[in-house]
C-alpha cells in the first residue's frame, strides 16, 4: 500500500460494528406480553444489520485474493469468473515474479499482466482459472459521504481481514478522484475491495496518509469499470512464477527495529553475515527503523509469518542508541534473538556500549560481531550451499 507523508503506524484491525437503535420503552411504548410488539423491533433491526454485513462478508471473501510478488504481499479481488483480478499498479510495478493465492488455498503461479496504469494506480491480472467467485462492481458515483463500508484484504499478511468504517470524504488527488475512508488499512491491504451495503465493490484500496487517524484512500470502482472494455485488446505480459515456500532457498530472515542508528547497524549486519558465508533469506534490503516504517512487524507477527517465507530461522535485532562519542560516532547496545522455523528460541546475544560497525570503542574484541561469530555455520546462521565446511569469521 502506498504511504503518503511518512510511514504507516502498527497494524489496526477493526471488527464489524452494529448500529444502535432507540428502544421503544424510551418513547413510552408499552411492551406486549408476547414480545412481538414495537419493543422487539429495535433488537431485530440491530440483528438484521449485523447479519446483513456478515452475509456480505461471506459472499465477498471467496473472491478476495492474496498477491505475492518478489517484493512483498498485497491484495486483489476477482471481477470476472475466468480469472480477471484487479489490484494496484504499485503492487505489480517492480515485480518480476508473482503468485496468486485464492481464499480456498489454491495457488496460481502462472500470472499475466493485462493492464497497469500509474495515474489511477490500477492493474489487471489474469490467472488460468474458470468459474471463480466474483465481487459485483457498484457505481462509485452513487457513493455518499457518511456511508457505511467494509474493507477486505491481507494487512501485514493477515489474510481475509475485514475492517469497517465510513466514507469520510470524496476528493481529488492529482486529478484522480479518490474515496477517503476510515476503514483501517495497513501494508498488504493494497488492492483490496471496499464494499457497500449491497455487497458491491465501490473502491480499490490504494494508499494512506499518516500523522492522522485512518486517512485511507481508495480508487473509485468506476475507473475499473471504464477499463474493462480495453482489456481484451491488451497483450498479456507473463510474470515469472514465484516459488512456493518449500522451493525457496533456505537461510536466515534478518529483521528488527531500534533507534536512529538501526539502519547503519542493519546494513553492516547484512554485509557481515553475507561475507561470512551465511545464507540470507531476505528478498532485497529490508530496513526496520522504527514502529512507523513500512515493513515493520512486531516479533510475534514475524514469528507467525516465518513459515511462509521458507526461511530456516529468524534473526531479530534490536538497536538501542547510547552516548555520542567525542569524534561524533555513536555507541549502541545491540541485542540478538534467534528462532528456528517454528518460532522456537535457539539463542540470544547482547553487546553493550559498542560501535555501529560491530567493534568495541576501546579496541577490545567485544563488539556485536564477536557475539555472532561463534554461531556462524550453526543453527540459526546456516552457511550458503557449498560453504558448509567454511570456518567461521574470526572474532573481532
Amino acid at each position: 500500500m502506498h504511504v503518503r507523508d511518512g510511514m504507516p503506524h502498527s497494524l489496526a484491525v477493526a471488527f464489524v460494528a452494529t448500529i444502535c437503535a432507540i428502544h421503544a420503552i424510551a418513547q413510552g411504548t408499552p411492551q406486549s406480553p408476547s414480545g412481538e410488539g414495537p419493543s422487539a423491533s429495535p433488537q431485530s433491526k440491530t440483528e438484521s444489520v449485523a447479519n446483513g454485513w456478515a452475509e456480505i462478508v461471506a459472499h465477498a471473501r471467496p473472491a478476495v485474493v492474496v498477491i505475492e510478488t518478489d517484493k512483498g504481499l498485497a491484495s486483489g479481488f476477482v471481477i470476472k469468473p475466468d480469472g480477471i483480478i484487479v489490484t494496484n499498479h504499485h503492487v505489480v510495478a517492480d515485480a518480476t515474479a508473482m503468485a496468486v493465492k485464492l481464499a480456498s488455498g489454491e495457488v496460481y503461479r502462472n500470472v499475466y499482466l493485462l493492464s497497469s496504469d500509474p495515474t489511477d494506480d490500477l492493474a489487471f491480472l489474469k490467472i488460468e482459472a474458470v468459474d471463480l467467485p466474483t465481487i459485483p462492481l457498484g457505481n462509485s458515483n452513487d457513493v455518499q459521504v457518511g456511508e457505511d463500508v467494509l474493507l477486505v484484504g491481507a494487512p501485514q499478511g493477515l489474510e481475509q481481514t475485514v475492517s469497517n468504517g465510513l466514507i469520510s470524504g470524496i476528493r481529488l488527488d492529482e486529478g484522480v478522484r479518490v474515496l477517503q475512508t476510515s476503514a483501517a488499512a495497513s501494508p498488504g491491504s493494497s488492492g483490496g475491495p471496499l464494499l457497500n451495503r449491497n455487497g458491491e465493490a465501490v473502491g480499490v484500496m490504494s494508499f494512506k496518509v499518516v500523522n492522522g487517524e485512518n486517512l485511507n484512500f481508495t480508487i473509485p470502482i468506476n475507473y475499473v469499470r471504464g477499463k474493462l472494455g480495453t482489456l481484451t485488446s491488451s497483450i498479456p505480459q507473463a510474470f515469472a512464477p514465484l516459488q512456493g515456500p518449500a522451493e525457496k532457498h533456505r537461510g536466515v530472515l534478518v529483521a528488527g527495529y531500534g533507534s536512529g542508528q538501526f539502519s547503519s547497524v542493519y546494513m553492516e549486519l547484512l554485509d557481515f553475515l553475507s561475507t561470512s558465508g551465511v545464507e540470507i533469506a531476505n528478498n532485497g534490503a529490508q530496513k526496520f527503523t522504527n514502529i512507523n516504517e513500512t515493513g515493520y512487524m512486531p516479533l510475534s507477527a514475524l514469528i507467525e509469518t516465518l513459515p511462509k517465507t521458507g526461511a530456516e530461522s529468524l534473526l531479530y535485532v534490536k538497536v538501542e542508541q547510547g552516548e555520542v562519542m567525542l569524534n561524533g560516532g555513536f555507541r549502541v547496545t545491540v541485542s540478538f534473538q534467534c528462532f528456528d522455523a517454528a518460532g522456537r528460541p535457539l539463542w540470544n546475544e547482547r553487546a553493550s556500549n559498542v560501535l555501529i560497525n560491530g567493534a568495541n570503542p576501546f579496541g577490545r574484541s567485544s563488539g556485536w560481531k564477536s557475539k555472532l561469530s561463534p554461531h556462524i555455520g550453526k543453527p540459526g546462521l546456516p552457511l550458503k550451499p557449498g560453504q558448509e565446511e567454511r570456518p567461521p569469521e574470526p572474532k573481532r
